[in-house]
C-alpha cells in the first residue's frame, strides 16, 4: 500500500507533486477520454503509470480506517478489495471528509492518481450513505502480504508484540508496535492510544484487525508490511504479557535447539556474566512511507553463562561493566552466527567471582561462526593502529586473516602507542562474527590490558629498507645527471675555446699578419729607393707608419674582443649600444641605437662581423666626419639583417686627402661583408653626412642553433 502517515502539509505537498504530472489544461480532455471506474477491483487492476492518467472514479465502499486525529489516512473496502484514498486537494470543497468515521458507508467521486506504491484515489465529492458493519477480515499469511497484491485488504492477524515505540517527531501522534506474525514482523500503527499502552502489550499474544499497508521507498519498491489498526482498545489480548523476570531461566546453549513445540516468538530469560558492553550511538532515520522520524539508540551487551555466549541488543540506557552478573529478558532471533536476543531488558544481579575462561583461537579456527559472541584469546601481528574520536582500532593479522580489534577511547592507551608495527601480540576480547559476504569478524577489547606484547618487531623493517633503496636510487640518479651535465658543460666549454682560438687566429691573419706584410713591403720599398729617390722613399715610409698605426689599432681591438666578449652577455644591438656609449663618452657626440623588426639572436659569426663593422664605421665617423649625431640602425628581417650607420658630418668631400689613411678600415669592412655574402653601400654628399649600410643574409640551419649554447657555456667561466 502506498500509505504515508502524513501531516496535512505533507499530504498537500505530495498531491501537488502528483498533480504536476497531469497539466491542468489537459485534464478535462484526458478524463473525458478514459472510461469510468465503478469498482475498487478495476482501480487495483491499473498500473502506476495508468493510474497517473487520471481515470474517473465513482465507487461505493465502507470506511475501514480513518485517522480522525489528523483527518488523513482514509482506507475503504467494498467487501472484496481495499483502496487508499488521498485527502482532497481542496478540503473546503469536500466538507464530508473531516467527519468521516470507521464504519461509514460512503460514495466517492474523483479520479485516480499515482501513489507511492499503487494507484490512489483523489476525491472531488464524498457522500455519506449511512453506517454499516465492517467487512469480514481475511486471514492472509505474512509471506502473501510481502507480495504487495493484498495492499489495503482488511485482515486479521495473531502475533506477539515485541516492541512498542513512538516517533521522535512530537507532531506525529501515532503509536507503533512491531508484531511478530508468522515468518516476519508487521508494523502496526495506532492513532488512538494512551501512554500506558507503550509497555503493557510487550510480549503479549494479541489479535489485531486492520488494513494491510506497504512500507516502500522513493523507488516504489516494497520494503515491509504495516497494519492500520487505529485504536489500541481494539487490541484483543489472547495471552497477557508475563512479568519478564518471573520467566524460567534458560541456558544460552539451549536457544534454538530442537524442540517439538519450537520457539513461539516469546520472550526468554537468561542469566550470565557481562564479557563486554558496547554503548550505542543515537541514530535518527526518516521513514519514507510515513514521513516519520525515528530515533534509535541500541546498546549491545555480550553475556556468557558458562554454556556459551550471546549478543544482547537493548534500548535500556543503563551502562554495565564487564564482570557484572545480569538477568536478561528478550526475544531470541536466529543469525548466521550464534542466536541473539533483541528488544531486551535487563537488571544487574551482582558481580561475578571470575571472568569466563577465554576460548583459545588458532589461525585455522580464527574465522568461524562458532566463535561468535565468545570471549576469545589469540596471537597475531599488529599491522596498524588507528584512532578516531570514540575508539582506537588495532588492525591485526592471524594467519592469512586480517581483522580489527576495537578499544573504547575512555579505556585509555596503556602504552599501546609504544608497540611497533609488526610486533607479535596476544589479544583477548569478545568475538563478533560478520556473515558478509565475505565473512569476517571484529574483536571488542575491554581495556589496554587485553593486549600483551609477545615479540617486538625489529626497528629496521622492510619499510625502512624500501625507503633507503628509494633514497639511494634518487641519489644515484641525481649524481649521474650531475656528472652528465658537468661533462656536457666541459665539452661545450672546450668547443667554445676551440671556436675562440679559430676566431682569434682568423682575426690575427686578417689584420695583424696582413698589416705586417704590407709594412714589410713598404719598408723594402724605402730601402730600395732611399738613395736614388728620397721623395718616393719618404712616401713609402709615411704609408708604412699609417699601416703600422692601423695594425696596432686592429690588434688592440682583437685583444679587447678577447677580454670583453660583449656579444656573450648582450645581443648585437645591446653590444653596439654599450661600445658606442664608451667611445662617445666625453666627446660631445650623441650616438643612438635604433632597432627595426623583432630582435633575436643570430649566428655568432654574423654578429661578430657586424659588431666589428659597426665599430669601424663609428670610429671613422668620430675621427673624420666632425659629426654631432651618429645613428646606428639594426634592421631585422625574416631572412636578413642590416646594419646602417649614418651621421650628420661633412660627408666625403675631402676623400682623397683626409680618407687616405683610413682606406684600410673600409677595405676590412668590404672583406667582412664579402665573407658573409652580403651587400655593402656608402651614400655621401659634401656637407650632408655619410650613410653606410651593410645587409647580410641569414641562413637558418640546425648548426645555427648551437652558437648561443656555446656562448652560454663559455660565460660560465
Amino acid at each position: 500500500m502506498q500509505f504515508r502517515h502524513l501531516r496535512l502539509g505533507a499530504v498537500g505537498a505530495l498531491l501537488a507533486g502528483v498533480l504536476v504530472a497531469v497539466p491542468a489544461a489537459a485534464q478535462p480532455t484526458t478524463v473525458r477520454a478514459l472510461p469510468l471506474l465503478t469498482t475498487i477491483q478495476e482501480i487495483r487492476a491499473l498500473s502506476q503509470d495508468q493510474g497517473a492518467k487520471g481515470y474517473p472514479v465513482h465507487v461505493k465502499a465502507i470506511v475501514t480506517h480513518f485517522d480522525e486525529s489528523a483527518d488523513a489516512t482514509l482506507v475503504i473496502h467494498d467487501g472484496s478489495f481495499g483502496q487508499f484514498v488521498m485527502p482532497p486537494t481542496d478540503r473546503a470543497s469536500v466538507p464530508e471528509w473531516a467527519d468521516l468515521q470507521r464504519g461509514d458507508r460512503i460514495e466517492i467521486v474523483g479520479r485516480t492518481l499515482r501513489g507511492g506504491f499503487a494507484p490512489n484515489i483523489e476525491p472531488t465529492q464524498i457522500r455519506r450513505l449511512g453506517h454499516a458493519a465492517l467487512p469480514e477480515p481475511k486471514q492472509i499469511p505474512f509471506t502473501a502480504m510481502l507480495t504487495g497484491r493484498h495492499d489495503c485488504d482488511y485482515v486479521e492477524i495473531v502475533g506477539v508484540v515485541q516492541r512498542v515505540y513512538l516517533p521522535s517527531d512530537p507532531n506525529i501522534h501515532t503509536l507503533y508496535a512491531d508484531v511478530a506474525y508468522g515468518d516476519g514482523v508487521v508494523r502496526a500503527a495506532f492513532w488512538d492510544y494512551s501512554t500506558d499502552d507503550i509497555q503493557k502489550f510487550v510480549d503479549a499474544r494479541v489479535r489485531l484487525r486492520g488494513n494491510v499497508g506497504t512500507l516502500f521507498g522513493p523507488t516504489e519498491q516494497l520494503r515491509g508490511v504495516s497494519l492500520f489498526v487505529g485504536h489500541t482498545r481494539d487490541i484483543t489480548v489472547l495471552d497477557a504479557a508475563p512479568d519478564p523476570f518471573s520467566l524460567p531461566t534458560r541456558t544460552i546453549r539451549s536457544l534454538y535447539n530442537y524442540s517439538a513445540d519450537g520457539e513461539a516468538n516469546r520472550r526468554i530469560r537468561i542469566r550470565g556474566v557481562i564479557t563486554c558492553y558496547v554503548p550505542g550511538h543515537p541514530v535518527e532515520l526518516t521513514d519514507f512511507t510515513s514521513t516519520t522520524k525515528f530515533r534509535h539508540i541500541r546498546h549491545v551487551l555480550y553475556v556468557d553463562d558458562g554454556t556459551g555466549g550471546t549478543r544482547i541488543e537493548t534500548e535500556q540506557p543503563q551502562q554495565v561493566q564487564s564482570g557484572a552478573v545480569v538477568e536478561v529478558v528478550g526475544f531470541p532471533a536466529v543469525t548466521p552466527g550464534k542466536p541473539i536476543i533483541t528488544n531486551a531488558v535487563f537488571r544487574v544481579a551482582g558481580d561475578a567471582a571470575a571472568q569466563p575462561t577465554p576460548v583459545q583461537v588458532s589461525a585455522k579456527t580464527v574465522l568461524s561462526p562458532d566463535n561468535d559472541a565468545a570471549l576469545v584469546h589469540m596471537q597475531g601481528n599488529l599491522l596498524s593502529l588507528l584512532t578516531n574520536p570514540t575508539e582506537r582500532i588495532l588492525v591485526l593479522k592471524v594467519g592469512e586473516t586480517v581483522f580489527e580489534a576495537d578499544l573504547p577511547e575512555e579505556a585509555g592507551t596503556g602504552g599501546l602507542d609504544q608497540i611497533r608495527l609488526g610486533s607479535v601480540v596476544a589479544v583477548t576480547g569478545v568475538y563478533s562474527y560478520r556473515w558478509g559476504p565475505p565473512p569476517s569478524f571484529r574483536l571488542f577489547l575491554r581495556s589496554p590490558a587485553d593486549v600483551v606484547l609477545i615479540s617486538a618487531a625489529p626497528w629496521w623493517t622492510m619499510g625502512h629498507t624500501a625507503v633507503m633503496l628509494v633514497i639511494l636510487a634518487l641519489a644515484s640518479g641525481g649524481s649521474f645527471a650531475w656528472a652528465r651535465a658537468t661533462a656536457r658543460r666541459k665539452r661545450q666549454q672546450y668547443q667554445a675555446v676551440l671556436n675562440e682560438r679559430t676566431r682569434v687566429g682568423r682575426e690575427l691573419h686578417d689584420t695583424l699578419e696582413q698589416g705586417l706584410t704590407g709594412i714589410a713591403l713598404q719598408l723594402e720599398a724605402v730601402s730600395a729607393t732611399l738613395q736614388t729617390s728620397p721623395d718616393v722613399a719618404r712616401r713609402s715610409l709615411d704609408l708604412a707608419q699609417q699601416m703600422l698605426r692601423y695594425s696596432i689599432e686592429e690588434t688592440r681591438r682583437s685583444v679587447m674582443d678577447l677580454r670583453s666578449q660583449a656579444l656573450e652577455s648582450r645581443d648585437l644591438a645591446g653590444a653596439l649600444a654599450d661600445l658606442a656609449h664608451q667611445m662617445t663618452a666625453g666627446t660631445g657626440v650623441e650616438a643612438r641605437i635604433d632597432i627595426d623588426g623583432s630582435p633575436r639572436r643570430i649566428d655568432a659569426s654574423i654578429e661578430h662581423h657586424l659588431l666589428r663593422i659597426g665599430l669601424e664605421a663609428l670610429t671613422n665617423s668620430l675621427k673624420h666626419s666632425g659629426a654631432r649625431h651618429i645613428t646606428l640602425l639594426v634592421r631585422f628581417r625574416p631572412d636578413s639583417i642590416a646594419l646602417v650607420v649614418s651621421d650628420d658630418g661633412r660627408g666625403l668631400d675631402q676623400w682623397p686627402d683626409e680618407m687616405r689613411g683610413s682606406h684600410f678600415g673600409l677595405q676590412g669592412i668590404r672583406e667582412r661583408v664579402d665573407k658573409l655574402g652580403g651587400i655593402f653601400n656608402i651614400d655621401a654628399a659634401p656637407g650632408a653626412g655619410t650613410r653606410l649600410s651593410v645587409t647580410v643574409p641569414i641562413h637558418r640551419s640546425a648548426g645555427d642553433a648551437a652558437f648561443p649554447q656555446v656562448a652560454q657555456s663559455w660565460r660560465t667561466n
